[in-house]
C-alpha cells in the first residue's frame, strides 16, 4: 500500500523522520481552522517503519467530545480513543502522539506542552516513550505547523524537509 506523504520533518542528529500523511494534514488542518477561537486536537496514529526511526502518521483523530479547552489551553477527552486504537493495533499501527491547535498564534511549544509530552513520554499506559507533538498555528485562515518529538527527557524540534516525497510504502 502507497500512502500519500504531505511533509516530512526530520531532526537527523536525534535521529528522527516524521512523515505526515494527506489525510492526517487534512484532519488537523481543517478542525483547527474550524476551531477559530479555542484551542482543539487529537491524537496521533501510526507507525514506524523498518528503519526505527521514521514515524509515518497515516492519521490525526478529531476532538473528542469529551475535551475541554479555552483560548489558550486544551484538556484531551478519552471518549472513543481506547477502541479506535485497539482496532488500528490490528492493523499494525498504534498511538504516536498529540496534536492541537494554537488559534491566531505561533505553533511553537509552550512550557506546559512540554510539560504534558514528557508526562506522556514516562507513562508506561501510553506505550510511547518518545512522542510525537503537532501543533497547528493558525492565522487569518491559514496554518503553520511544528513537529517536535521528546527524546531523552527532551523537546526536540524537528525541521520540515525540503525534500518531501510524494509516497511511503508500507
Amino acid at each position: 500500500m502507497i500512502e500519500e506523504i504531505a511533509a516530512t520533518f526530520e531532526h537527523l542528529a536525534a535521529g528522527v523522520v516524521v512523515k505526515l500523511t494527506e489525510p492526517a494534514l487534512a484532519i488537523i488542518a481543517r478542525q483547527a481552522l474550524d476551531s477559530k477561537r479555542d484551542e482543539t486536537g487529537g491524537i496521533l496514529i501510526g507507525r514506524y517503519q523498518d528503519d526505527g526511526y521514521t514515524a509515518l502518521v497515516t492519521s490525526a483523530t478529531a476532538r473528542p467530545n469529551d475535551s475541554i479547552s479555552g483560548r489558550t489551553w486544551f484538556q484531551r477527552g478519552v471518549r472513543g480513543l481506547k477502541e479506535l486504537l485497539r482496532d488500528r493495533w490490528r492493523r499494525g499501527e498504534y498511538y504516536l502522539g498529540e496534536w492541537h491547535s494554537h488559534p491566531d498564534g505561533s505553533p511553537e511549544p509552550s512550557g506546559n506542552d512540554f510539560r504534558e509530552m514528557r508526562s506522556i513520554s514516562i507513562d508506561s499506559s501510553y506505550r510511547c516513550n518518545r512522542p510525537l507533538l503537532i501543533i497547528a498555528g493558525t492565522s487569518a485562515g491559514s496554518i503553520e505547523l511544528s513537529v517536535s518529538v521528546i527524546d531523552s527527557g527532551r523537546l526536540v524540534r524537528l525541521q520540515r524537509s525540503k525534500t518531501t516525497s510524494t509516497a511511503a510504502a508500507t
